[in-house]
């Protein structure tokens, strides 16, 4: 995945010399990526938008939050030894 700097750089190459090739190599991207980006930028797309990634602990969530109250509730009736 491009990130938001290397399609800004892209846009600006493409800006200045419009060659595909050339871009490439400066860039270190295959041909096909650095077209696959300018027709993006000739479609009117601002930036490369991100997929939505479930997170590791998403599945986990609910046990996660019912041990947190369970271990607020032991604390809450002990005293406070010091």
């Amino acid at each position: 995945m491009i990130g938001v700097a290397m399609y800004i750089t892209i846009k600006t190459l493409w800006e200045r010399c419009g060659n595909k090739s050339k871009i490439a190599r400066l860039t270190g991207h295959d041909w096909k990526t650095v077209a696959k980006m300018i027709k993006a930028i000739e479609e009117g797309k601002e930036y490369p938008s991100k997929k939505p990634h479930p997170r590791v602990l998403d599945s986990y969530k609910e046990q996660i939050i019912k041990w947190m109250e369970e271990s607020t509730k032991e604390f809450k009736g002990r005293k406070n030894i010091s």
